[in-house]
Formats: structure tokens, sequence, C-alpha cells
């Protein structure tokens, strides 16, 4: 199979992984405290991945020279965008979440321009504003019918956005001689001590032996298939195709997340979410038909 193929086939899996993530922890956070479930999944995750590296690479040693580039990575892109994720998991629906999720590529793209990174062309520019139409919708919506918690969730989602795209560039700039393993586990484990440090009120009031199997098997799920197998694939995508062309498979989340939702938790999709959704999934399109050229680093 070509590796063009290959790569299609990984990030269609991590849409549907990512997707149904939301579903999982929604099932999860009935009977485990938000932030507990931050630290519990971070723990775990970071260990796994620590051994996974471990075991094909030799060791976990930091590079030369991206010690603390690494570390913010990890505050950057997993203790503030997971912390954020988990309060508007708490606070939003799964559709609007996942919705407003989606405009990474769009801050990618305009981030990855306002950086030099790559170009801002006119169908970009274009792109931008029709997927903030689509923004303003979706949170407007939420704003007329929704509760005043469901508002916090919908802003709470566009920072863990702004925290994604800007993680995701960032890991675009590391050399291509670090793996995508290896930066996937270094910031994963970067950002464990701030996780556990906002979640350990909550992890000392839980009651361990009340948490159902399905509690259990959505934590489970969120863990190994989300968090480990899903940064994972990303990370690699993003080394070989660049920031850009990977984050647009973010579009295809929402619609993915919404059918879940609406199947498992039952879990309405309003007619002002699927118009909201088509808008930002266009704008997303429009910056795909540039094509921008990455501007080349210094050297």
């Amino acid at each position: 199979m070509p590796s063009s193929r290959r790569n299609d086939v990984a990030m269609l899996a991590v849409v549907v992984i990512w997707a149904a993530n939301f579903t999982a922890l929604k099932v999860t956070l009935v009977e485990v405290p938000l932030f507990a479930i931050g630290a519990i999944r971070f723990v775990l995750g970071a260990g796994l991945l620590g051994l996974v590296v471990r075991w094909r690479e030799g060791d976990l040693r930091f590079p030369p020279g991206l010690f603390w580039r690494l570390i913010w990575l990890g505050v950057i892109g997993n203790t503030i965008y997971q912390t954020l994720f988990m309060v508007a998991l708490d606070h939003t629906s799964v559709a609007n979440g996942a919705i407003l999720l989606a405009t990474s590529p769009l801050l990618v793209a305009g981030l990855g321009a306002m950086t030099g990174v790559e170009r801002l062309t006119r169908w970009i520019g274009a792109g931008l504003a029709l997927a903030f139409l689509g923004v303003l919708l979706v949170v407007g919506a939420g704003q007329a019918s929704f509760t005043a918690a469901t508002r916090v969730g919908d802003v709470a989602m566009l920072g863990a956005s702004l925290c994604w795209a800007i993680f995701t560039l960032a890991v675009r700039r590391l050399p291509p001689e670090v793996s995508a393993l290896k930066v996937t586990a270094l910031t994963t484990i970067t950002g464990v001590p701030g996780l556990v440090l906002i979640g350990l009120p909550q992890l000392l009031h839980l009651q361990w032996g009340r948490v159902s199997v399905a509690a259990w098997s959505g934590l489970a799920y969120s863990i190994f298939l989300s968090l480990v197998l899903g940064y994972v694939l990303w990370n690699s995508s993003v080394k070989v195709i660049g920031p850009n062309r990977t984050s647009v498979y973010n579009c295809l989340v929402p619609l993915v997340a919404m059918v879940i939702a609406w199947r498992i938790l039952g879990e309405p999709i309003e007619p002002v979410q699927v118009i909201g959704a088509v808008l930002i999934i266009g704008g997303i399109l429009l910056t795909r038909n540039g094509h921008p050229s990455p501007v080349p680093e210094a050297a």
C-alpha cells in the first residue's frame, strides 16, 4: 500500500477513535470527576508510552537542545489542552464540543501563516471567514437555547482548539530525526505533573470501589486508543505530511461524533448544529483548495 494511502487510512482511524472518545468520556464522567479522569488518563498513558519507547528505541532521554521545547509542548498540548477539553466536555454537548474542536485546522492555517510556517492564500482567508461564521452560529445557538454552563463549555472548547493548533504547528518544527513516538511520549510525560496537580483533590475523594465497569471501559478506551494510539498516529502524520494536511482530518470528527452520541447517548442533532458543521467544514475545505506551500526555514 502506498505511504499516502497508509496515512489516509491511519488518519481516518484517528477520526473514528477521537469521535467516539467524546461519548466514552461522557459515560465515564457520570461516575468519575473530570479532573480525576485527566490525571488518571495521563499517568497511565505516559507510563505505557514510556515503556513502548524504551522497547522500540532503547531510551527515553530528551534529544539534545529540545528539553524546554518539549516541556512547554507538553504543558500546552496536554496539560492546558486536556484541562480545557475536560471542562468543555462536562459543560456542553458532544455535538457542540466536536464542532468547535473542529476549528483547529483553521487555527493551524491562520497561525501557520502568521508565524511563517505556511503562506496565507486567498482560499485560506475565505475558509477562515466561512468557518468563523459557522462557529458564531454554533456558539450563538448555545447562548440562545442552552444553559449558562453550556456557554462555558463552548468557550473552553475553543480554547482547547487554539492549544491544539499551537501544539500541532510546534511538532512540525521539531527536527525530523526525532520520532513521532518519542515526541508523543515525552510531551505526554511533561504534561502529567500539571494534570496530576489539578486532579489531586478529586483523586483523593474518589470512591474507587463504586466506579462501574462501564465507566472503567470508557476510561480504558480513552487511554489506550484515544490518547496513546491517536496521539502517535497524529504526530506521525504531522511529521510526514505537515500540519495543514493532517489537521484537515479533524473536519470529519464532529459529524462522526454527533452520529455516535445520537445513537448511544440519545443526544439530539439540532439543525443549527448541522448548519454550523457544514460551514466549518466548508471553510476547512476552502483552505485546502489553495495548497499553500511551506515557507522555507532559515538555514
